[in-house]
């Protein structure tokens, strides 16, 4: 059953097997690296199928306002960088766009409270409990691997 549950994840996700049969194509390590996280949730908070697909139904919800919010958050970085070697901003301009992104990541931080809080029809406290504290531990195991690849 629990075999099931992991491949019914795998299937339905963004994954393109298609990548596995042309070597070519290069493979996509941030996928890997999400259907990864994924089983490893499945398993951390012990779902049951049912479970397991509202729960990554609200969570992909979820992480596509935060990657559109992200992509806010760059582009007004980039126009910040911009400004210090091509086009020149007034402080009134300077002002408004550190206003924009203060309110952009101030969003990012409630829609994190609101998706967690949102989990409470879906999850158990203990639930939520083990997924914040996975997703911390994830996240700097992640971070981890890349510095100590990048020091050798």
């Amino acid at each position: 059953m629990k075999i099931l549950l992991i491949l019914l994840v795998l299937f339905t996700s963004n994954m393109n097997f298609a990548q596995d049969n042309f070597p070519f194509i290069p493979s996509d390590p941030k996928g890997k690296l999400a259907q990864l996280e994924k089983v490893k949730l499945i398993e951390t908070l012990k779902m049951d199928e049912e479970t397991t697909l509202r729960f990554f139904a609200r969570r992909t919800e979820f992480l596509d306002k935060i990657q559109l919010l992200n992509k806010n958050s760059m582009d007004l970085i980039a126009k910040l960088e911009k400004s210090f070697t091509e086009d020149k901003l007034s402080e009134s301009e300077y002002k408004n766009l550190i206003k924009e992104f203060n309110s952009n990541e101030e969003q990012m931080f409630k829609e994190k409270i609101n998706f967690i809080n949102s989990l409470n029809d879906i999850l158990s406290e203990e639930q939520i409990a083990k997924m914040i504290v996975f997703e911390k531990k994830f996240r700097e195991e992640i971070r981890k691997i890349l510095t100590k690849g990048k020091n050798h």
